[in-house]
This record gives C-alpha cells, structure tokens and sequence, in this order.
C-alpha cells in the first residue's frame, strides 16, 4: 500500500546523489537496514526483560531523529 511512497524515494535518492555508484549505495543502505532488523528485534527483547514497551519506543524515537538530522546534514544532489 502507502509503503510505494518511501520506496521510490529511497530507490531513486541512490540515482540521484551518485549515479555512477547507486548499486553499491543501495547494497549498503540495504544491509544496514537489514542489519537494523536484525539487531533491532534482539534489543527489543533485551529491553522489554529490563523495561518497557515506552523504553523502546524511547530508543525508537531517538534513533529516527539522529538519523534524520544526519541525512539532513549530509545528504545532497549537487553535483
């Protein structure tokens, strides 16, 4: 459904920051999300023996806004 949206952004963001090497951009960016599920449901169950369901929504939270403000910072198309 409404996932279409993020996708060609995220496909397309490759081609346009750095066309010559969008493949390797992707692969990258695909195994660090990857990774993320990964390393994300492990930490989820180690948090919710030690805490709650708000402490990671907490860490949720501040992972989505370090990685925002640093694609914000550093991302461009300018050539």
């Amino acid at each position: 459904g409404t996932d279409a949206f993020s996708q060609s952004g995220l496909y397309s963001n490759h081609q346009d920051i750095a066309p010559r090497y969008s493949g390797i951009l992707l692969g990258l960016s695909n195994t660090a999300g990857v990774l993320a599920g990964v390393f994300g449901t492990a930490a989820t169950g180690y948090i919710l023996q030690h805490g709650s369901w708000d402490d990671v929504f907490k860490v949720s939270v501040g992972l989505y806004l370090v990685g925002t403000v640093v694609w914000n910072l550093f991302s461009t198309g300018e050539k």
